[in-house]
């Protein structure tokens, strides 16, 4: 991963994005296919999104979801905190299906070291992915131990012979002092924390603020499994960008939000998102995290790397974002 220049304000994936402009352009020009997630989508493999925003208020906890349309599943979604930046934690993002609820949950918190909170309004706007019930579908929760331990992780696999077909995570606290720097899957390796690559799973890490909290809290990942058609293809990918800070306590000056695309229904892969994620390698705690999907765009996940007030002094860090995608071979 190559460095990058403290001065940058926002970072995207220009070559991929002006690419897949190019093509969205080529296709309309050919008659092209209808969004993800329309009914007469031949491409589709049958994934709904739906999307939801709270009421704007400044409050010190939300919680806030979007359900799946009767004889959906959720998978996955993601949330994007509008109206605040490092003010607010998301605390979880968990897609839910029992027999009373079925949509994608989430909490965000005003940070509880802010003298006199948080005055500003702030919402959510929150997107599930939704899609077949498929056979053994399941929802694998694997939570830590709950103790005052400052940072924790926890990892959940589906069963053998099953396919991971979405994800999430819940910080499990009252306790608005606590936040994630990992939501997602692959290789994870730093001085705090080190994980190989284990197939079909999901993995949540969290950590205290740096000025900690004397509450005790655990952390859960959560893993959606199924048994899949043979002409459905779940894939997942994982993508770095660089170190935004250098040894020997160089800061960040600006806040990062990074896109990648899950192929393009537009695109001869027709790939659909399903689950979005990511996190940051560099100290524990010290950089707040959101994910979501594009507002306008449903198969691009985007992450947000928000610096507290005081910036990043710290070890080296990059960011990376995690995504689940599904194709229609």
């Amino acid at each position: 991963m190559g460095s990058v220049s403290r001065s940058t304000i926002r970072r995207t994936l220009t070559a991929l994005v002006a690419t897949a402009l190019l093509a969205a352009a080529s296709a309309s020009a050919q008659a092209a296919p209808p969004p993800p997630g329309s009914d007469t989508d031949p491409y589709n493999p049958g994934i709904v999104y739906r999307t939801v925003y709270s009421r704007p208020a400044s409050a010190s906890v939300v919680e806030f979801s979007a359900a799946c349309p009767v004889g959906y599943r959720p998978y996955g979604g993601g949330a994007q905190i509008l109206g605040a930046t490092n003010q607010v934690l998301i605390q979880r993002t968990e897609p839910v299906h029992n027999a009373t609820e079925s949509g994608f949950f989430v909490r965000a918190v005003e940070r509880s070291d802010l003298l006199y909170g948080y005055a500003g309004t702030w919402q959510l706007r929150v997107t599930v992915a939704c899609g077949p019930a498929y056979p053994d579908l399941t929802y694998v929760r694997a939570t830590t131990v709950t103790s005052s331990t400052t940072t924790k992780a926890a990892i959940a696999q589906c069963p053998a012979g099953l396919t991971r077909v979405g994800m999430g995570a819940q910080i499990n606290t009252d306790a608005r002092a606590v936040r994630f720097d990992d939501v997602g899957f692959g290789i994870f390796n730093t001085p705090w924390a080190s994980f190989p690559q284990i197939p079909n799973s999901a993995r949540a890490i969290a950590s205290e603020l740096p000025f900690g909290t004397a509450a005790t809290w655990s952390v859960s990942a959560v893993v959606v499994c199924a048994t899949t058609p043979p002409n459905v293809l779940f894939h997942g990918e994982q993508h770095g960008y660089g170190n935004p800070v250098g040894p020997g306590g160089q800061p960040v000056y600006a806040d990062r939000i990074e896109q990648e695309p899950c192929g393009g229904w537009y695109e001869d892969n027709h790939s659909y998102m399903t689950g979005v994620g990511g996190g940051q390698n560099g100290d524990p705690g010290k950089v707040g995290l959101q994910w979501y999907f594009d507002a306008d765009d449903k198969e691009i996940g985007v992450m947000e790397l928000i610096l507290d007030g005081g910036g990043y002094s710290g070890a080296w860090m990059g960011p990376y974002l995690s995504v689940i995608c599904v194709t229609k071979a």
